[in-house]
């Protein structure tokens, strides 16, 4: 399950660094250090910790990922269903946010004859708004 601004199934935004290691560690990880945060990275999620606070800002699911936000919408949907579901999404540079649903964003596939509408999502982030 997907909850905007929130968690990702297990993983909430918050969590420390060594937290969220201990966490994930069955299922292996890779760990990178950037300038202002550090990125862990396993099959299906991605987790951002930013450096001066400490805490998971930001987390984004992928590929195989399964779970849903409103348990209805995951990757591999389009923003055409997010339309029949009548939840109104904006574009702000090659992201897609949901104006009724703060510390959530969509990214679609790039795709062959890309259409806005039908390309797939192909990650889904959440984040502290």
């Amino acid at each position: 399950m997907i909850i905007n601004g929130v968690s990702v199934g297990p993983y909430e935004l918050g969590w420390g660094l060594q937290e969220l290691k201990e966490k994930i560690s069955i299922s292996g990880f890779v760990e990178e250090e950037l300038d202002n945060h550090y990125t862990i990275t396993t099959n299906t999620l991605k987790f951002w910790v930013e450096k001066e606070q400490g805490e998971i800002t930001q987390i984004t699911v992928f590929g195989e990922y399964e779970g849903k936000f409103l348990g209805k919408i995951g990757v591999g949907n389009r923003l055409s269903d997010l339309n029949d579901l009548n939840i109104k999404w904006i574009k702000e540079d090659y992201v897609y946010k949901l104006s009724d649903y703060p510390g959530i964003c969509f990214e679609s596939e790039d795709i062959d004859d890309w259409d806005e509408l039908l390309a797939p999502i192909e990650f889904i982030s959440i984040y502290c708004s």
